[in-house]
C-alpha cells in the first residue's frame, strides 16, 4: 500500500464517494486504497513531484485514460433549458446548495486527491477540482455560484 495515511474520520467522509446512489460524485472503485494504488502506479511522478500549496496542502489532479467515476457537479452553463427551470435549494451536510433532479449521468476520467503536508489524505473525489462548499448560502464563491449538484431522477422521483 502507499505511504498515504487515511484516518477513520476521512474514511467515513470518503465512504460517500465509493457508494452508489449518493448526492456526491462517486468512484468506480471499491475503496480509497484501490484508487490510490492505481493512481500511484499510473502517475508516480505526480506524487514524487507534489508540492505544498500556500495552505500547506498537496493537491494532485489526475486524468486517467478511462472513466473512473461519476461527477455529480456541473456548470450551470451545461444545463438544458428544462434543467435550468427545475433548480432547487437542498441541504447537503448542513449546507444549502443548488441542485437539479435529472436523468443525466456525467462520467469523468478526472480525479482530485488532496493531502496534508505529512501525507494524510484529506479528501478525494472524481471530477474537476472544486473548492469546499461555503459555510453559508450568503457567502459567494466564484465556483459554487456557477456550479450545482445533479441528483439522479430515478432515486428521488415520486413517480
Amino acid at each position: 500500500m502507499s505511504c498515504i495515511k487515511i484516518s477513520n474520520d476521512v474514511r467515513s467522509h470518503l465512504a460517500l464517494h465509493f457508494q452508489r446512489n449518493t448526492l456526491g460524485s462517486t468512484f468506480f472503485f471499491s475503496s480509497p486504497e484501490e484508487l490510490l494504488d492505481k493512481a500511484m502506479t499510473m502517475f508516480p511522478e505526480k506524487f514524487y513531484d507534489a508540492i505544498l500549496d500556500s495552505d500547506e496542502r498537496i493537491r494532485i489532479s489526475l486524468i486517467f485514460p478511462e472513466e473512473i467515476g461519476i461527477s455529480k457537479v456541473v456548470s450551470f452553463s451545461k444545463l438544458t433549458n428544462e434543467e435550468k427551470q427545475n433548480i432547487k435549494i437542498i441541504d447537503r451536510d448542513g449546507k444549502k446548495v443548488r441542485a437539479v433532479i435529472t436523468d443525466r449521468i456525467i462520467t469523468t476520467n478526472e480525479c482530485q486527491i488532496i493531502l496534508s503536508k505529512d501525507w494524510h489524505l484529506i479528501t478525494m473525489f472524481p471530477g474537476e477540482l472544486a473548492p469546499p462548499l461555503p459555510d453559508s448560502p450568503t457567502i459567494h464563491d466564484r465556483y459554487w455560484d456557477t456550479h450545482l449538484f445533479l441528483i439522479p431522477k430515478d432515486k428521488n422521483s415520486k413517480r
